[in-house]
Order: structure tokens, then C-alpha cells, then sequence
């Protein structure tokens, strides 16, 4: 998967929300990159995962479904899936929604 240029500024805010689902410090966050790998360096379990899908619906609207997303990867893009991936993922999520209806 390549790292697209409009979720480079989710990085940071996407990966603050798994740390709240981790419970690890701000040294953890720190060490967290674009390139940061889900599974081969974070060892995030599915359970994980998934209270992570619900804090990114949460935080940035119905569009986003992480769970579904894996789910529909094949197990190499499973296990190459990094911080920037889930961060372009939520990017292009939300831009699929559209600008918000104006008076409405």
C-alpha cells in the first residue's frame, strides 16, 4: 500500500486513538511512524482493532470502518498494513462523504 499525501496529517491523530485503546505513554505515540506496521511492530489484537474502528467512526464519521476494511485485505496487505495506510484510509473515507450539506 502506498502512503498518500491526504491522510499524512491523520498520522499523528489516528495513531493518538490506538494509543488511548493500548493504554501505552507518550514515548509509545512518539515511536509511532507513517511506516509504523499494525500487526509486525504494534501487535495490535483484533480486539484492539476493533475498539480502534469504533473510536475512528467515533471521531470521524459513520464512512469509516476499519474492521471492514481489513477484512477485505488479502494477508499480505494485512501484514504490511501501516499507520499511514489506516490514516489514508480514514482520508479518503471521509472524502467519499462529501462536503457537509449547507443549510441543512
Amino acid at each position: 500500500m502506498s502512503t498518500g499525501t491526504a491522510g499524512a496529517g491523520l498520522v499523528r491523530p489516528v495513531a493518538a486513538l490506538l494509543q488511548d485503546i493500548v493504554g501505552e505513554d507518550a514515548a509509545w505515540l512518539d515511536a509511532v511512524g507513517p511506516d509504523t506496521r499494525i500487526d509486525g511492530d504494534l501487535l495490535v489484537e483484533s480486539h484492539e482493532l476493533a475498539a480502534w474502528s469504533l473510536a475512528l467512526r467515533r471521531h470521524y464519521g459513520d464512512r469509516i470502518d476499519l474492521v471492514d476494511h481489513v477484512a477485505g485485505l488479502d494477508i499480505d496487505q494485512i501484514i504490511d498494513l501501516t499507520v499511514a495506510d489506516v490514516a489514508e484510509y480514514v482520508a479518503a473515507r471521509r472524502a467519499e462523504a462529501g462536503p457537509p450539506a449547507v443549510g441543512g
